[in-house]
């Protein structure tokens, strides 16, 4: 059975909207982000002991010029053997990402990650979640898609936009902070046509990669 996981329902929807049932398929949506989700993870895979699991959802880009809707195979937290038998689609990249603590909240912070870092991304699950799959000796593929471009900054203070415990926005703080700073309501319209650009992306790279890793 192939896990694919996801730390929140809004990364996950685009894919669950469109993928077919099958049944050596399952998606789990942790519901948390962060170290938060490892606890629930490591459940789900001590309970259902998968043979593969794919880590997918949202990053924010640590380079210029990758945009979003970038979709990226991050390479250090991909099983080898998989990763030399996957093909790649057309317009995914493979290359290193790096898991924080926190998120990256201005074009600086970014930018200062991936001159240290060398990394092209940066997510908040993935080495979490690799650590567990370690643990276990289950192979772990992650995919992962830019939804935040290093040059911009978060128009909305990130523990509004996304509270890492329960996985969900502060519809009503976000709407007081706009209220307050309308110079940033553009600027969060922007973040919100990324968010769904790396929704269809990740959806459409997940599908295309599925069909391969089911022959594994």
């Amino acid at each position: 059975m192939i896990a694919i996981v996801f730390a929140i329902e809004y990364e996950s929807a685009g894919f669950l909207a469109r993928a077919q049932r099958q049944l050596l398929v399952s998606t789990w949506t942790l519901g948390v982000m962060g170290k938060h989700a490892a606890a629930t993870f490591e459940k789900l895979v001590q309970k259902d002991r998968p043979q593969v699991v794919v880590s997918a959802g949202f990053s924010g880009a640590l380079q210029p010029d990758v945009p979003a809707g970038t979709v990226l195979i991050g390479e250090n937290f991909t099983d080898p053997d998989i990763a030399r038998r996957l093909p790649v689609p057309d317009g995914v990249r493979v290359a290193r990402i790096i898991t924080s603590d926190e998120i990256a909240e201005s074009a600086a912070q970014k930018s200062r990650l991936g001159q240290e870092s060398g990394a092209l991304a940066v997510d908040l699950e993935s080495a979490h979640l690799h650590a567990i799959c370690t643990d276990f000796r289950v192979p772990m593929v992650s995919i992962r898609c830019i939804a935040d471009p290093m040059e911009q900054d978060l128009p909305v203070p990130a523990h509004l936009l996304m509270d890492p415990e329960s996985g969900r926005a502060d519809s009503a703080a976000i709407f007081r902070f706009l209220f307050r700073h309308p110079a940033k309501t553009p600027e969060f319209a922007r973040l919100v046509r990324n968010a769904r650009t790396a929704q269809a992306a990740l959806s459409d790279a997940l599908i295309a990669i599925l069909p391969s890793l089911l022959k594994f």
